[in-house]
């Protein structure tokens, strides 16, 4: 009788500490943050106490790097961040020196007789550079054919609906990419109308009609998920920058930003319009989802040290911003759209060159790697 009681009496523990476990776990799963949707913003409420950052392990900051600048993706800011990093470290950009707007090299094909000579030196076959970031081709052997030794490769991507609204907008194309869209929906199995369609995944060197393979599409981005060290999101904009810190060995001060070319006004993105660019600019939901979910896995990763980070990060950019910049509007060269610029409220040279555009920064690096050329056309007198 003694012996039965305490067999059931053990069999009741087991049974409690299984429940116990369960409901443990169960708590656990419901608490602990998840990715959100790219429409819902992400803080740090999962903290109650903000300690310092600590200090990652002992690296070596990145000097090599390629940015495949898309367009209408939030790419300018990051652009911009990557002209004031490569300018306070003295290091040589791959620009044209045809286009003396921005120096970008999308409508050419990249090649030494287009661009500008890296500091101290000349163009020819043995010259090397340190940053590509702009708008090009993207033939991964031959840019980097002009690269020093294993640059890192990063890119933008963007939420489709918003993209789609962002571009046709930008570029006064909306009637022409609401014909596309609408022809689709009619009919989706012969609709073949390019405008506006996939331009994401179309960057990346895949044409149109292969855009319309979904094998094709998939291996892809298979690809290029192996070829790109990061793919940020622009949704999550801040959250990438801390990844894109901790890969390059960057300092916080270093992915400070104030958001660059940004319009006053846009549309409001509907529910029905989100669901019919999903349709018909499906290859760029694909991609877009895909590194949308590699970009929270690599989140994950990181541990609980990046919520800490990311609040940092975020109070900085107040502060930066209330300091530095007093913002005014002005109107786009190729639309009809205002968009924000912005003035130093200091004199300091991180506030001055927070402001500047992506424009403000090409003079500026023209001048220094070819001030031959440059420097008179420009009317500045930069010190390498």
């Amino acid at each position: 009788m003694g012996n039965t009681s305490y067999i059931k009496c053990f069999q009741l523990t087991i049974l409690m500490s299984i429940l116990l476990i369960a409901t443990i776990l169960t708590w656990y799963s419901i608490f602990t943050p998840e990715p959100l949707p790219f429409n819902v913003s992400r803080d740090s409420r999962w903290f109650t106490t903000q300690p310092t950052p600590t200090t990652p392990p002992t690296c070596q900051p990145a000097e090599n790097m390629v940015f495949i600048k898309t367009h209408k993706t939030g790419s300018t800011s990051l652009h911009c961040i990557f002209c004031r990093y490569g300018y306070a470290n003295k290091l040589s950009f791959v620009f044209s020196t045809r286009n003396t707007k921005n120096g970008h090299i999308r409508k050419e094909h990249l090649n030494q007789s287009i661009i500008l000579p890296p500091i101290g030196g000349v163009v020819n076959s043995s010259s090397k550079y340190n940053i590509l970031t702009g708008h090009v081709s993207y033939k991964r052997k031959t840019i980097n054919s002009f690269m020093e030794d294993n640059p890192i490769y990063v890119t933008i991507l963007r939420e489709p609906a918003t993209h789609v609204e962002s571009h046709m907008n930008f570029f006064s194309h909306r009637k022409q990419v609401m014909a596309s869209m609408q022809a689709f929906l009619k009919k989706p199995r012969t609709s073949k109308n390019a405008t506006g369609r996939n331009n994401q995944l179309r960057e990346f060197g895949l044409s149109f009609e292969s855009t319309l393979n979904e094998t094709i599409v998939n291996e892809t981005i298979m690809r290029l998920d192996k070829e790109f060290d990061l793919v940020l999101i622009l949704e999550y904009f801040d959250e990438s920058l801390i990844l894109l810190k901790n890969l390059l060995c960057w300092s916080f001060e270093d992915i400070i930003y104030l958001a660059q070319n940004q319009r006053t006004t846009r549309e409001t993105i509907t529910d029905t319009f989100r669901r019919n660019v999903y349709r018909w600019s499906n290859a760029d939901y694909l991609f877009y989802n895909y590194f949308n979910r590699t970009l929270w896995e690599n989140i994950r990763q990181f541990g609980p040290r990046f919520e800490v980070e990311l609040a940092h990060f975020r109070d900085l950019l107040k502060e930066h911003n209330n300091q530095c910049a007093m913002f005014q509007t002005t109107s786009s060269i190729i639309s009809n759209l205002t968009r924000v610029v912005y003035k130093s409220r200091n004199n300091t040279q991180l506030c001055q060159q927070l402001t500047y555009s992506h424009m403000d920064w090409y003079r500026r690096i023209a001048v220094r790697q070819d001030p031959t050329k440059f420097a008179k056309k420009f009317k500045i007198n930069e010190q390498i």
